[in-house]
């Protein structure tokens, strides 16, 4: 599962497939995760929630109450101020299918982009990210 900040005439409806980018703080955090994008997950279904409340429901429709019961301590932390749950500002959940390892080694976003800021388009397809990991 991923959150997103929902953007008005966004594409993301339409995509396939989710690659994240992964940054050093994550990398740093989790053992076996690098920097870039490695793992690739098929889009499943993508909803657009706007509050704490709308989240749990779509999460237990989509996922069961049973999932939902289980997976809550790993979904309160998304609660707090820092993610924005406060307010009613629309986000988009992608549910996804299982991450599979596509990038051994990961592609490094300045191999996307010029530059060290973020990642100026957020659609590339599977031709781009396999030209960028250099095949």
């Amino acid at each position: 599962m991923y959150r997103c900040w929902y953007k008005k005439g966004s594409r993301l409806a339409e995509a396939s497939y989710f690659a994240p980018h992964f940054g050093q703080q994550i990398a740093s955090n989790h053992p076996g995760v690098q920097v870039g994008i490695s793992y690739i997950a098929r889009i499943e279904r993508v909803e657009v929630v706007e509050t704490w409340k709308d989240f749990l429901q779509t999460v237990e429709e989509v996922q069961g109450k049973q999932w939902l019961k289980s997976h809550l301590p790993l979904l309160r932390p998304w609660r707090g101020r820092g993610h924005g749950w406060t307010s009613k500002t629309p986000r988009s959940i992608l549910f996804l299918s299982t991450a599979r390892l596509v990038f051994n080694p990961p592609i490094l976003k300045e191999k996307l982009v010029k530059g060290t800021g973020f990642l100026n388009q957020q659609f590339y397809s599977f031709d781009r990210l396999f030209e960028a990991w250099g095949c």
